[in-house]
C-alpha cells in the first residue's frame, strides 16, 4: 500500500473528497442524504471544525473545512464520518455490505483566498455537473443556499452555464 503524505496545518482549511466503495450509490435517497448530513453535523459537534461548503451526492461528497486554531488532525474527523456512516449503512442494509467507503480520502490544503473561491465554486457546481439539478440552488444537500444567503422566495434561480 502506498505511503500517503498528508499536509497537517494547525487551523488549516481543507477540501476533501470522500467516495463510496466502487462508487456505489449508497446515498441515493433523500432520507439517506439527510442522514449522511446529520452524521457530518454530529461529528462536527464532537470533533469541532467549521464546515465552509459541502455537497453530498449518492456516491461521493466534497467538504470544505476549516480546523480550529491549533488543531491539525483532520484525519480523525474524516475517519469518524466514515465510521459512523458505515455503522449506520450496515444496519440499514442488514449487514449485506462490507465496505461503504473507499479506504482513503483525498485532501487538498487551501493555499489562499483564490484557491478557496475555486473550491467553493467547484463544490456548488458539482450537483449540476453530475446532472442532478439545472440551477445551482436546486440541490438540497449543498451549502450553496447557505453561502449565498438565498433562503427567501425572492431569490432568482441561477441557471447553470456549461
Amino acid at each position: 500500500m502506498p505511503n500517503y503524505r498528508r499536509n497537517y496545518v494547525p487551523g488549516g482549511v481543507y477540501f476533501f473528497t470522500l467516495v463510496t466503495f466502487h462508487r456505489r450509490q449508497y446515498f441515493g435517497t433523500s432520507e439517506r442524504l439527510d442522514h449522511l448530513l446529520s452524521i457530518i453535523r454530529q461529528v462536527q459537534r464532537s470533533k469541532p471544525f467549521d464546515l465552509i461548503a459541502y455537497y453530498l451526492l449518492p456516491d461521493h461528497m466534497h467538504l470544505l473545512v476549516k480546523l480550529p486554531e491549533g488543531d491539525s488532525n483532520f484525519s480523525i474527523k474524516m475517519r469518524e464520518i466514515k465510521r459512523l456512516t458505515t455503522l449506520w449503512m450496515r444496519r440499514e442494509l442488514r449487514g449485506n455490505v462490507d465496505h461503504i467507503w473507499q479506504d482513503k480520502f483525498w485532501e487538498h490544503t487551501i493555499r489562499d483566498d483564490k484557491d478557496l473561491q475555486v473550491h467553493v465554486d467547484y463544490i456548488h457546481y458539482n450537483p449540476a455537473k453530475h446532472g442532478f439539478v439545472e440551477t445551482f440552488d436546486g440541490w438540497k444537500w449543498s451549502s450553496f443556499r447557505d453561502c449565498m444567503d438565498v433562503h427567501d422566495d425572492s431569490f432568482e434561480k441561477i441557471p447553470v452555464q456549461i
